[in-house]
């Protein structure tokens, strides 16, 4: 593995292998790989989950389900253990999404269940070309099938769909943590469409200063301020303004993605 995790990610990770091939048989799981912040090398300790993806030879049996609940439970008593967030996945559904996938166990916030999560040609796309294997075959023996043009439909959909209905649900107060879900998957969605190119969610609220117009640079800034946790006051002035530009920010995300205008730099 060419790529050094950092030590408290490459900890739990050993701990979470040796639980893994110990309490499961060998010919059960194919590979284990890392992707989202950690593959992006966009690691933050204090903010980041723990993305990984375990390829299984086949479906995972009532019995295997609850040893893998029993690990993650165990697991998730350590340091970053409750933020792994992944899925168990057979080889054979390399590049599927969840609208064909059966459901399949997987790991939010360190606690497991059985249905569909967050798995989508990003996800894949990430995997793809920054995925790193812990256990098992080579990312590029995978030949994982995601092409550019599947994530460019998964973002356009996630703007289409997701995101300008969120704009008719937005209050006139948002939380902060809606404030920097706005700001930094936006950001983007809008710099992977310019750039063909998935970067973390720091460097898209930094690009986001480079390449938006100057009206939006208060409410990325406002984006930074909370992702860096630091105890500073609001940019803004009271919390509706803050709300109604998060609204106007998707709203100006929709109308320039549907007009084919990906941002002039």
């Amino acid at each position: 593995m060419g790529y050094v995790l950092p030590h408290p990610v490459h900890d739990i990770m050993q701990k979470y292998l040796q639980a893994l091939n110990a309490s499961l048989p060998s010919a059960f799981i194919e590979g284990v790989y890392m992707y989202g912040s950690i593959a992006l090398g966009a690691f933050d300790e204090k903010k980041s989950d723990v993305d990984f993806i375990v390829l299984l030879k086949r479906s995972a049996n009532e019995q295997e389900v609850e040893i893998i609940k029993e690990i993650h439970f165990q697991i998730s008593k350590e340091k970053l253990g409750a933020r792994m967030d992944g899925m168990y996945i057979q080889t054979a559904d390399l590049g599927k999404t969840n609208d064909i996938l059966l459901p399949y166990p997987y790991c939010s916030d360190g606690e497991v269940k059985v249905g569909h999560w967050d798995i989508n040609h990003v996800t894949w796309w990430i995997l793809k070309k920054h995925g790193i294997a812990l256990q098992g075959r080579p990312i590029h023996e995978l030949n994982i099938s995601t092409k550019w043009e599947d994530v460019l439909g998964t973002l356009k959909y996630n703007i289409n769909e997701y995101w300008y209905k969120k704009s008719k649900e937005i209050p006139n107060s948002v939380p902060d943590d809606m404030v920097e879900f706005v700001t930094t998957t936006i950001c983007r969605i809008l710099y992977s469409l310019k750039f063909q190119q998935i970067i973390s969610k720091k460097e898209a609220l930094e690009k986001g200063l480079v390449i938006l117009p100057f009206r939006w640079h208060t409410l990325l800034k406002e984006g930074m301020r909370i992702r860096s946790s630091e105890q500073l006051p609001s940019l803004f002035d009271t919390e509706s303004s803050r709300a109604e530009t998060c609204k106007d920010f998707i709203l100006y995300t929709h109308e320039i993605c549907n007009e084919g205008y990906f941002l002039e730099v």
